[in-house]
């Protein structure tokens, strides 16, 4: 990499990254109309680590505008509008990567939150087990399986709220920890 001491041209160079980023539709239409620009190819030149992934969609079968989103290092965000605003209902927590979230359809108050992050990675965080919401994601509560690091699905039963079904990957990079597929038959309580 050529760091150049020309402050001018430093400036310049700066000034054509933000044209770029602000509007690179524009810039790039407005760029291969000039015979310079026609030699350049384009390429993506970061972020180097991907941020903001969502990790499941959750929303109500009988009322599609009651969602939850789980975010793989965002938290748990709720909306009762459509998507139109949107609330973080999972701050205050062990852990901000989230793996699934799951309504129970028959009382949507009934809300489960796996942690850790689902898709393996080079930049993957990890959970603290499965939350349990009675409230409809006031509060939630740890249920168990801390030590799973990511739990990719939870399955509410159709008719029983207290029977629900988690899968878990394990650790990433090793052999310790718990993984496997969960169930409870007792809401979560041991």
């Amino acid at each position: 990499m050529k760091i150049t001491k020309n402050p001018l041209a430093a400036v310049l160079g700066i000034l054509c990254i933000w044209l770029v980023m602000a509007a690179p539709e524009t810039v790039h239409a407005q760029m291969d109309d000039s015979g310079i620009a026609k030699a350049f190819k384009w390429r993506n030149i970061g972020p180097a680590n991907m941020s903001g992934r969502v990790s499941d969609i959750e929303a109500l079968d009988e009322d599609f505008t009651t969602v939850l989103i789980g975010s793989a290092s965002g938290g748990v965000w709720k909306s009762v509008n459509a998507g139109t605003t949107w609330v973080p209902i999972f701050d205050t927590y062990g852990a901000a990567s989230i793996g699934d979230v799951a309504f129970y359809q028959p009382n949507p108050d009934i809300i489960w939150v796996g942690t850790g992050e689902k898709n393996p990675r080079n930049s993957i965080a990890w959970g603290d087990g499965i939350y349990k919401s009675t409230d409809g994601g006031k509060t939630f509560t740890n249920m168990g399986l801390e030590s799973t690091h990511s739990i990719a699905k939870v399955i509410t039963h159709p008719s029983n709220p207290d029977i629900v079904y988690a899968a878990a990957a394990g650790h990433l990079w090793g052999y310790t920890g718990d993984r496997g597929l969960s169930k409870t038959k007792a809401g979560g309580k041991p």
